[in-house]
């Protein structure tokens, strides 16, 4: 008995979602369907000065460098700084979306709600609407950053908590003493941005983190880490400790913990 040509679903479309839709049609699949739930592609990327859908703040740049993070075969612009900023990294998006014509496989202002395994091994999807679709695929993609998570003391805190899923500017932080709980890429750069207004600024950090500049020897960061993957391990670490000092000194010389596992871990 002859299969019948496979029907995907595709749930998100972010950056992982875009090139999930791009290499399913390349790879021949004729059905391809993106929900998306906000009105337009980028995920995370695509601002919005009001809280509503996991966005970057105002002032957001990556912080991998372009040539880190730009798809395989389709470079970023050569006129891209190293590190580019929220727009740029959404009109990259936007033109790759564009230019492998992706538009007409994603229906937008669609929500799932629910997705249920059938029993011969397909797949129901149930939107938002009420609607139900079969499927035989189902890629997720719609990243991790959708839903905060937030921490058992929240309810005990007398003053103003904010998760960092909410935070868009700096505006409302003049005069105050602010706490950032976490060190992620968010953490850090709400604490940079907050320090700009804020009349004290600290950051809580359970595992002692490396902190390290955007540049070294003129160069991204990360780019090194790329040309050395093919080391030994103990040479390799011995070399990005070597790297650190040189551009840093100690750790203990700024008041932090010096990290017990390696920077590449």
């Amino acid at each position: 008995m002859k299969k019948h040509a496979p029907k995907v679903a595709v749930i998100g479309a972010g950056c992982s979602g875009l090139t999930a839709i791009k290499n399913l049609l390349q790879a021949g699949v004729k059905e391809v369907v993106c929900f998306e739930q906000n009105g337009h592609i980028g995920g995370n990327w695509a601002y919005t000065a009001e809280v509503s859908h996991s966005s970057v703040c105002e002032t957001t740049h990556i912080i991998s460098s372009k040539k880190m993070s730009e798809y395989v075969d389709f470079p970023m612009p050569d006129n891209y700084p190293d590190y580019p900023s929220h727009r740029q990294v959404l009109a990259y998006f936007e033109s790759y979306t564009k230019h492998f014509n992706l538009e007409p496989f994603i229906r937008f202002n669609t929500q799932v709600k629910n997705i249920q395994k059938l029993k011969n091994e397909q797949w129901n999807i149930e939107l938002a609407s009420g609607e139900q679709e079969i499927f035989d695929y189902v890629l997720i993609a719609n990243g991790h950053h959708s839903v905060p998570r937030h921490p058992a003391f929240k309810d005990d805190f007398t003053g103003e908590y904010m998760h960092s899923h909410s935070f868009k500017n700096n505006q409302g932080f003049e005069g105050k003493r602010v706490l950032v709980v976490g060190a992620g890429n968010s953490g850090c750069d709400c604490a940079v941005e907050i320090s700009r207004k804020a009349d004290f600024v600290a950051i809580s950090i359970r595992t002692p983190q490396y902190i390290l500049p955007k540049f070294f020897l003129g160069k991204p960061t990360d780019s090194f880490n790329e040309g050395t993957l093919f080391l030994p391990q103990f040479i390799k670490k011995t070399l990005d400790n070597l790297a650190i000092r040189l551009q840093l000194g100690k750790y203990e010389d700024y008041g932090l913990e010096k990290p017990q596992h390696s920077v590449t871990e």
